[in-house]
C-alpha cells in the first residue's frame, strides 16, 4: 500500500484550500437558517457542482497528459466552476448572504488567481504549445458551445475518478448536504 493511500497521510495532509474550505464550512453551519425557498435552489447548485466537479475529474488524467475532453472541451476550470458552485449552493441552502458574498470574493480574489498561477506554469513547461494552443482557445469560466477541436479520446473513467480523489470530496460534500437536510427538517 502506497503511503498516500494510508488514512493517516490522508488525515495530515490539509493544505491552504482545504483549511480554508474547513473553516468557511464551520462558519456556515454555525449561522445556518435553511428555508425552503432557499434550500430548493442551493441544493441544485451543490448537486449540479459536485456533478460538474465528478464529470471533470473523470476525465483529468493529472500530469499525464492534457485534457481536453468532457467539460475541459469546453470550460479550462470545470473543477473550479463546481467548487464554486457547491460553495454557493451551500450558502444559500444555510439561507446566508454574507456566507454566499464571502464565497463568491473568496472564489474570485484569492482562489482562482492563485489556481491559475501556480497551474499554469506547471501546464506551459509539461505540455509547452499544446497547452498555449489550448490555453488561447478555450476560457477560463464561462463554457463555449462548440467542443474544443483539438479535442482528444478520453472517454470518462470512474478509476481516473478515484485516482483524483473526486469520490472522496463527493463524500465531504454529501456528508454537508445531508447535515443542512438535517438543520432544515429539525
Amino acid at each position: 500500500m502506497a503511503v498516500k493511500d494510508t488514512l493517516k497521510y490522508k488525515l495530515t495532509k490539509v493544505t491552504t484550500k482545504t483549511a480554508a474550505a474547513g473553516i468557511l464550512g464551520v462558519i456556515l453551519f454555525y449561522v445556518a437558517k435553511p428555508e425552503l425557498l432557499w434550500f430548493i435552489p442551493g441544493a441544485f447548485l451543490v448537486i449540479g457542482g459536485e456533478w460538474l466537479r465528478l464529470w471533470a475529474a473523470g476525465h483529468l488524467r493529472k500530469n499525464k497528459q492534457l485534457t481536453t475532453t468532457g467539460p475541459y472541451a469546453h470550460v479550462k476550470n470545470p473543477l473550479y466552476i463546481g467548487t464554486l458552485l457547491i460553495t454557493l449552493g451551500y450558502s444559500a441552502m444555510a439561507k446566508n448572504i454574507y456566507i454566499m458574498i464571502a464565497g463568491f470574493v473568496w472564489f474570485f480574489i484569492w482562489y482562482a488567481p492563485y489556481k491559475k498561477k501556480q497551474e499554469n506554469e506547471k501546464l506551459v513547461s509539461s505540455f509547452g504549445s499544446a497547452w498555449s494552443e489550448y490555453d488561447k482557445a478555450v476560457p477560463d469560466y464561462l463554457p463555449r458551445i462548440s467542443s474544443y477541436p483539438g479535442k482528444g479520446k478520453n472517454r470518462w473513467s470512474w478509476d481516473v475518478v478515484k485516482e483524483n480523489s473526486e469520490h472522496e470530496t463527493a463524500v465531504g460534500v454529501f456528508v454537508g448536504f445531508a447535515m443542512l437536510v438535517y438543520m432544515l427538517v429539525r
